[in-house]
C-alpha cells in the first residue's frame, strides 16, 4: 500500500516536472522564431512619390530620397551600392474613379504580401524582411498614376544587392 503510494506521487511530481520543462521548451521556441507572425502593414500616410518617379521590378532606392518630394532628387541606387528599398512587385488597379486609399492600401497590403513570398522564398509572417507600398494619390491618379508599387527593405538597415531568395 505505501509502494503505491510513493509509486502514485513520484509519477505525479514526474508529470509536473515535465509539464514544467515543456513550458520551457515553449518559451525557448517562441524566443527563437517569435511570438507570433508579423501582421499584414495597415493603411498609414505616405508620401508616396506615385505619379512623380516611374518604377521598375527590381529598382533599389534610396527612400529618404525616394519620398522627400523633390522631383528632382534621384532615389535610384545600382543594387551593388548599399540601398534601403528594393521594388519586388507591380500591379495596376483597374477602373476610372478612384476608389480611394482605404481601398487600394487594403488590396495593396494582401497582394503585397502574396508576392513578398514568392520573391523572398518564405513566407511574409515569418520573414525577418519587411515591406511597403507606394499607391497613387487621388492627384496621380487623375493624371493617370494606376500603378501600386511593393518595395522590399530589411528593418535592420541598409542591404547590397538582391534580397530575392533571401529565404528570410
Amino acid at each position: 500500500m505505501k509502494l503505491t503510494r510513493l509509486f502514485s506521487a513520484v509519477a505525479l511530481a514526474s508529470a509536473a516536472v515535465l509539464t514544467l520543462s515543456g513550458c520551457t521548451t515553449i518559451s525557448t521556441l517562441i524566443q527563437a522564431y517569435g511570438q507570433k507572425p508579423k501582421p499584414i502593414p495597415t493603411a498609414t500616410e505616405t508620401t508616396a512619390p506615385s505619379g512623380k518617379v516611374v518604377l521598375e521590378l527590381g529598382d533599389c532606392l534610396d527612400r529618404a530620397k525616394l519620398e522627400d518630394g523633390d522631383v528632382k532628387t534621384d532615389p535610384m541606387v545600382k543594387c551593388t551600392k548599399p540601398h534601403d528599398l528594393q521594388v519586388f512587385s507591380a500591379f495596376d488597379i483597374e477602373g476610372t474613379d478612384y476608389p480611394g486609399a482605404a481601398a487600394i492600401v487594403s488590396d495593396a497590403a494582401t497582394r503585397c504580401a502574396d508576392s513578398f513570398t514568392t520573391f523572398v522564398g518564405v513566407d511574409f509572417g515569418i520573414s525577418s524582411l519587411d515591406f511597403i507600398y507606394y499607391y497613387p494619390t487621388e492627384t496621380s491618379w487623375s493624371d493617370g498614376d494606376r500603378t501600386v508599387d511593393c518595395a522590399i527593405f530589411d528593418p535592420d538597415g541598409q542591404t547590397t544587392g538582391t534580397l530575392k531568395n533571401a529565404n528570410r
